[in-house]
């Protein structure tokens, strides 16, 4: 593939000087950790918003319709990764603005074709769906395609925190939307699919005004349909071993969502998906703010042929992922020890089940996305794959025990996020060393211990 080659000698290089080198393993993840913060906490007063509504909806409809959304969220989230064929990936990657634009073109012909498929495909078997519900969903996988290009285009051109902050409108149309119609007496789950398209189209549209100068530069250049399709002829890698690693990793993050309505205690089975539904919020804000800070420095080093990142650059997801959901896990349990409402016991119980899940998803996504640039799809396929065949064993033969499940399944995430990140070392450092750079990294005290040994 063709931006894969271009990282081939990324970790080649060594920096000529020894004081830079040694505290090359320090400064650049402190720098990191200000623009991961920064956005985080952006991310996080936005989400105030939504959250609050989502909470206040509550009081306003059984909980047992969180369970058939989340399979409607899901299925729309997975049309949506599939809907440039991973090829938005190159935005970022491309050496320069003619690539990019050929990239961006390439996208454009991709998400058409496939919106096209997709939307064919539902009318064709209309019957098994109820009409409104399939017009949302293309709808709502619209606003997200282009909400992602949007975020692709800040991402590519250091302005990640300017399009957060567009996301503003978005976190108060779309609850408020959710909670008048579901006052109004809507179907709640038609309110919870409604509320979802039109929040995500405001998101798109916000989002594609901040970015307009890219959008116009790109949108105002002819199209160049041979280079376009032969830069989809060089990275065939994407939308078929990329777009199954992303493919099999997001039906790992939702595998517990089709498992839980087949679930015969209702109660738990949608106590469950509200916990995984609440929970997607810092797992988004994780990984929309590790993402694509990492990945910039990672497309940047890439084009200017710098030393590759240490291995303590990759233990940042997994580090920001288990502060996070641990400290959320905590918190959880103190409340449980309060008379807040009875109804809220049970799901704070077993909310450290389901944030040992999470925090492994929040991890694992930045990590996709940095494999990708760095040419590591097929080692990167397979760990998604078999995960995914594990999780999904896991959840059927512990199905009597949901709540094992589920907690086994995160250990098996947590496991693939190791092993990304050592896949991700070894492309700086070649085998095992990669492995026992990452080793020390996250043991430093053990390692003059073991130095000394003959």
């Amino acid at each position: 593939m063709e931006f894969s080659a271009h990282v081939a000698h990324a970790g080649s290089q060594q920096s000529p000087c020894e004081l830079q080198s040694t505290f090359a393993l320090r400064l650049p993840n402190l720098g990191l950790l200000r623009k991961i913060s920064r956005v985080a906490l952006f991310l996080i007063l936005i989400r105030i918003f939504s959250a609050a509504g989502f909470v206040l909806t509550l009081w306003l409809c059984p909980i047992h319709v969180f369970a058939n959304l989340g399979i409607y969220l899901a299925s729309v989230s997975l049309a949506a990764l599939a809907v440039f064929g991973r090829y938005e990936l190159l935005i970022v990657a491309a050496e320069d603005e003619q690539k990019c634009a050929d990239a961006v073109h390439l996208c454009l012909i991709t998400g058409i074709c496939v919106m096209f498929a997709i939307f064919a495909a539902a009318i064709s078997v209309h019957e098994l769906f109820i009409t409104h519900i399939t017009l949302f969903f293309a709808g709502a996988l619209f606003a997200r395609a282009w909400l992602r290009l949007g975020l692709i285009f800040a991402t590519r051109y250091g302005r990640y925190d300017r399009a957060v902050k567009a996301l503003l409108p978005h976190t108060i149309v779309q609850p408020v939307t959710l909670v008048l119609l579901t006052y109004s007496g809507y179907n709640p789950l038609l309110a919870f699919i409604l509320s979802d398209f039109v929040g995500h189209l405001v998101a798109a549209i916000c989002v594609c005004i901040s970015e307009w100068r890219a959008f116009l530069i790109f949108f105002c250049q002819k199209i160049r349909f041979r280079q376009a399709g032969k830069l989809a002829m060089l990275n065939y890698g994407l939308p078929t071993l990329n777009l199954t690693a992303a493919a099999s990793a997001f039906l790992f993050a939702t595998a517990p969502l089709f498992f839980l309505p087949t679930l015969q205690n209702g109660i738990l089975a949608g106590t469950l998906a509200l916990l995984f539904r609440v929970l997607d919020v810092p797992t988004s804000v994780t990984t929309a703010s590790i993402g694509p800070i990492l990945m910039k420095e990672v497309a940047e080093r890439n084009r200017d042929g710098t030393q590759w990142m240490s291995s303590k650059t990759f233990l940042l997801p997994a580090t920001v992922a288990a502060a996070v959901f641990g400290s959320i896990s905590l918190g959880g349990l103190s409340l449980n020890d309060l008379d807040i409402t009875p109804s809220w016991h049970m799901a704070l119980t077993i909310l450290p089940v389901v944030a040992l899940f999470q925090a492994g998803i929040a991890a694992t996504s930045p990590l996709i996305d940095i494999a990708t640039l760095a040419g590591r799809q097929k080692g990167l396929a397979s760990l998604n794959v078999i995960s995914v065949l594990l999780a999904a064993s896991v959840l059927l033969f512990w199905s009597h025990n949901p709540i094992i499940a589920i907690m086994l399944a995160g250990s098996i995430g947590f496991a693939r996020v190791f092993a990304m990140t050592v896949l991700l070392v070894a492309h700086g450092k070649a085998g095992i060393s990669g492995a026992t750079e990452l080793v020390w990294s996250a043991f430093p005290k053990i390692k003059p211990m073991i130095a000394v040994q003959p």
